[in-house]
């Protein structure tokens, strides 16, 4: 440990691995793994290189290193059990002191990873055959869409044409409305003109025979006044 006084800052410890075998994964005969601790720190080295605990932990499983396995120190007493243990009891052991047990429980979590991925797998690929379907489905509303867009477009334009149809017709009906009614004016005004002429033809006509009248009755007064003097005579 690092240093001074009673109170420890910091503590190391180290261990050395003899690699010559390639138990460890790492192409190096000497291996140093190293665990430092301070106030506010736990880290751990491999060759001065930094890792995280869950690494170191893997490495040494990689290497038959496991707290499953804790037959590196046969205590007092193991010999006699392990004489009397039953085959499986046995072959289980043997598979924890060879570090076996360890690939077992990952192998057994390998494959519930396995069966948990097949079964995301299923529901994706199931996910994306309702995806497929339904893409499936919005392409026919699409074409049905076009298809109303074309239909309604046409439908448009039909009723266009016939509303210029309907307003030419009806412009042409307003313009021959409107030159009946001029024409009809034209005559009610020459028959107005006709009839105030004809009215006036009336009023002289009229004077003329109240003229005539007169002259009538003087001609008749003095026809009565030459027939006194004649008798007279």
């Amino acid at each position: 440990h690092d240093g001074a006084g009673q109170s420890v800052l910091s503590a190391y410890v180290e261990i050395v691995f003899d690699n010559s075998d390639n138990r460890l994964p790492i192409d190096k005969e000497v291996v140093r793994l190293r665990r430092s601790i301070g106030l506010k720190k736990d880290e751990y080295f491999l060759d001065r290189k930094h890792m995280t605990k869950p690494e170191v932990m893997n490495l040494l499983e990689s290497a038959g290193f496991s707290r499953s396995n804790p037959y590196y120190v046969v205590q007092q007493g193991k010999i006699q059990a392990l004489t009397v243990m039953r085959d499986t009891e046995r072959l289980e052991l043997l598979k924890e002191i060879g570090g076996t047990k360890v690939y077992d429980e990952r192998r057994k979590e390998s494959l519930k990873i396995l069966q948990e991925t097949a079964a995301r797998q299923a529901q994706i690929e199931e996910t994306i055959a309702y995806i497929d379907e339904r893409l499936a489905e919005l392409n026919e509303e699409r074409e049905e869409l076009v298809k109303y867009q074309e239909i309604d477009r046409k439908r448009r334009s039909l009723e266009y044409t016939i509303f210029e149809k309907e307003l030419s017709d009806t412009r042409a009906k307003l313009d021959e409305v409107d030159a009946a009614r001029q024409r009809a004016n034209e005559k009610a005004n020459k028959v107005h003109e006709e009839a105030r002429g004809a009215h006036a033809e009336t009023q002289d006509l009229m004077q003329e025979g109240r003229e005539m009248e007169r002259r009538l009755a003087g001609l008749g007064k003095e026809k009565r006044s030459l027939e006194a003097e004649r008798a007279e005579c």
